[in-house]
């Protein structure tokens, strides 16, 4: 019997000390909904760009065995943030020049082309394809003739699958990523790891084209504000609202906003809290902000879970582009924010431009997808 007992007691001790372990390696989390929570987690007061990037960096560390980045999103090193920072802006400044923007629109529409060349395509791998395309050609100089679809669909769904993957507990293959980054430094020679600065900009905008084309094809006021980019992508048209008859007619600029709002592309970011061990299970050692929940909020007009662009007209007084968390807020906002909704309206306006229900017609799923969920959705030759 006491034999009996003393098994007891230290199954019982063993079971204890399982959960004692579990509880503080599992780390405590705190979901922000609201605008101004959100504000403050992503732009705390004097807190030095260091204890930042490391907050940033923490939750991010799965995607360095996912998709093999090293940049400032997976690093606590402001040098790294700074050369990063930097080389981005460059980027961008030199696309945002009157002859670069003219050449970004050019590839668009040779993208577009390019991908188009089929009787019948999976929606959703069309505009990744595209996307990703513009990216490497329009930003990074990648010669569009050497992006063979096959080679640029593998490349895109590879990314997406580690992305969602990198999520779970399970070890990711290595020879896809090898695979990957094969293709891309054949495309994109000579830079280090340009994944780095690829991830970025192609994750955001393929998702903002998609669902501001499925919107914009079901709208023929929104169509025709697209298709009015297409043809003078300045801009002045970017943000021109134009009254019809008794209606208004949203900006190119208010669309993309409304997709930003109700469909951000980063739904949640996270930061890490440094905790003591011992106080883990009591207090949140890792911060969520959930910017597509708080983005429902009634901050952004009535029937905010609708996709209404007007709400960005004037008229409405609220919201305004800067008001939208999606690229993020404070120090670390994305650098590519004021960029992005343009480059992703004039992507969608060269799709739109061959979504006439003459030559080709976008075929509708069941839902609008996110990263995934986008099945049963085709573009079809007519």
């Amino acid at each position: 019997m006491p034999h009996t007992n003393i098994v007891l007691f230290f199954s019982a001790a063993a079971v204890v000390a399982g959960v004692l372990a579990k509880v503080l390696v599992t780390p405590k989390t705190r979901v922000h909904t609201s605008v101004q929570a959100i504000r403050t987690l992503l732009s705390p007061p004097d807190i030095p760009i260091s204890a930042l990037l490391r907050a940033r960096s923490i939750p991010n560390q799965r995607l360095v065995k996912a998709l093999g980045i090293s940049s400032t999103f997976v690093s606590d090193d402001p040098d790294v943030h700074d050369d990063f920072t930097r080389e981005a802006k460059t980027l961008i400044t030199a696309v945002g020049t009157k002859d670069g923007w003219s050449r970004l629109v050019d590839v668009a529409e040779t993208c577009v082309n390019k991908f188009l060349d089929t009787e019948s395509l999976d929606y959703a791998t069309f505009v990744q394809s595209v996307t990703f395309s513009v990216v490497l050609a329009g930003l990074l100089g990648t010669d569009i003739e050497d992006l063979v679809p096959a080679d640029v669909a593998f490349v895109t769904e590879a990314i997406n699958d580690r992305w969602a993957q990198s999520k779970g507990s399970s070890a990711l293959p290595t020879e896809v990523l090898e695979r990957i980054n094969d293709h891309i430094t054949r495309w994109v020679p000579d830079r280090t790891n340009p994944l780095n600065l690829i991830i970025p900009a192609y994750e955001t905008m393929w998702r903002v084209a998609a669902i501001a084309v499925v919107y914009s094809n079901r709208d023929c006021l929104l169509r025709d504000a697209f298709l009015s980019y297409n043809e003078n992508p300045t801009d002045d048209q970017f943000r021109a609202l134009t009254t019809e008859g008794t209606g208004t007619r949203p900006s190119v600029e208010a669309v993309v906003s409304e997709v930003l709002r109700l469909y951000p592309p980063t739904r949640h970011i996270t930061r890490s809290v440094d905790v003591p061990w011992w106080r883990r299970p009591f207090v949140p050692s890792v911060e969520v902000a959930d910017v597509e929940e708080a983005q429902k909020s009634l901050l952004y007009g009535s029937d905010p879970e609708s996709f209404n662009p007007m709400r960005f007209h004037a008229s409405h007084s609220c919201p305004r582009r800067d008001q939208l968390y999606a690229f993020g807020h404070g120090k670390l906002k994305c650098v590519a924010a004021s960029w992005a909704p343009s480059a992703a309206a004039v992507i969608t306006a060269k799709i739109m431009a061959k979504l006439d229900d003459v030559a080709f017609t976008l075929i509708e799923g069941p839902s609008i997808g996110k990263r995934v969920g986008w099945e049963g959705w085709t573009i079809e030759r007519i």
